[in-house]
């Protein structure tokens, strides 16, 4: 339930500190209102994923998209795990789901860009761990395969 998510994870903000989670942000996020909860079920374990619909409400309406339609439930592998950096995945067992989710556009992006800004001056890193995003290859490429950060 979204009542039981830490105040970091409902409205995380930048600190020289880590939050509840042993996460730091570099900036803090877009003020964000609406917060959907994904509860799911793993061969791993469960897990849950707290949607921000304003860091990226194209990326996010497309992710719940995926979960409404049973996308996931089509044995969805992780199939690119690079240690200590990100793990890929979302290519449907069904190769009919893959062609129903296209490209979408670019979300408008809020995180500073470039080599420079990996980390900041505290060591907090651009894309903390436990965090998903879509993957994609230039502009307006993102589809059907996300990435989960691992450091």
């Amino acid at each position: 339930q979204l009542t039981q998510l830490t105040p970091a994870e409902r409205t995380p903000q930048a600190s020289a500190t880590p939050d509840s989670n042993n996460r730091r942000h570099m900036v803090t996020p877009p003020t964000d209102t609406r917060v959907t909860l994904v509860c799911c079920i793993t061969t791993a374990g469960p897990i849950s994923i707290a949607i921000h619909h304003a860091w990226a409400p194209i990326g996010a309406q497309r992710f719940l998209n995926m979960v409404y339609s049973q996308y996931f439930s089509s044995r969805i592998a992780l199939m690119r795990c690079i240690p200590n950096f990100l793990c890929q995945f979302g290519i449907a067992g069904d190769p009919k789901l893959n062609a129903e989710f296209t490209s979408i556009p670019d979300d408008p992006n809020w995180l500073p860009e470039g080599p420079t800004h990996k980390t900041n001056a505290e060591g907090a890193v651009r894309f903390p761990v436990g965090y998903f995003a879509f993957a994609g290859g230039g502009k307006d490429s993102r589809s059907n395969q996300l990435i989960v950060a691992l450091t």
